[in-house]
């Protein structure tokens, strides 16, 4: 599946900014960009982080120095961004009081602490807490709305909570390719399986989709 996925979707610099982010190692900055990536488009997510990197600095301690004001003015692109602002600054205060601004230390005690730990936050739900963990090397399925769309369209998993579709997801992903997985599937959703009229006759599953199944699509 994911073969035939990878010969029709290219994962490039740009589609994702926590990817792109997790490059550098920075897992701070990946949390917060995956914040500011709620809800709204990669390219205002990109424009939004850069705006808080000129501003401010996207620092854990910085961050926990300056007001949620002036956090929410620099994300304003992103949209939602008082609720993100808030979010930002409590992730921010909580690892400077508690791990001294290592995210890393947090992370290293595993997934299930840092889940403890940071489902705290409030604005900060277990996607965006999986993208993290994903990033740092945790073999984790972070489930999006896209997602969850293409994988109930396809019919790789039956509806249900985040934890019951990502049970069915890691079934059907080995753990090394669970991220890749992740970013195909959102990529997928974005250009071809879209909500409305999905684009069924250019899509490389079409010949195990369930959906086209139904629709008649199959040859």
């Amino acid at each position: 599946m994911l073969r035939m996925l990878r010969e029709k979707l290219k994962i490039e610099k740009g589609d994702f900014v926590a990817l792109d982010l997790s490059q550098t190692m920075n897992y701070f900055k990946v949390i917060v960009a995956t914040i500011v990536s709620q809800n709204t488009s990669e390219k205002n997510t990109y424009r939004a982080f850069e705006a808080l990197e000129r501003r401010i600095g996207a620092e854990c301690n910085r961050l926990a120095q300056v007001s949620v004001e002036e956090i929410a003015e620099a994300i304003r692109p992103a949209g939602l961004y008082a609720q993100k602002a808030q979010a930002i600054k409590s992730l921010a205060l909580l690892l400077r009081d508690n791990f001294g601004c290592q995210i890393e230390g947090l992370l290293r005690e595993g997934p299930g602490r840092a889940r403890e730990e940071l489902r705290r936050i409030r604005g900060v739900g277990l996607k965006t807490i999986d993208v993290l963990l994903a990033s740092y090397g945790y073999p984790v399925m972070p489930i999006d709305t896209h997602v969850r769309r293409v994988s109930l369209r396809i019919g790789l998993a039956l509806p249900g909570s985040y934890e019951k579709m990502q049970s069915y997801l890691h079934g059907v992903f080995r753990e090394e390719k669970r991220l890749e997985a992740h970013l195909l599937l959102i990529k997928l959703g974005r250009t071809l399986c879209s909500p409305r009229s999905p684009k069924c006759n250019e899509c490389p599953l079409l010949s195990l989709c369930c959906y086209a199944r139904t629709m008649g699509l199959h040859e």
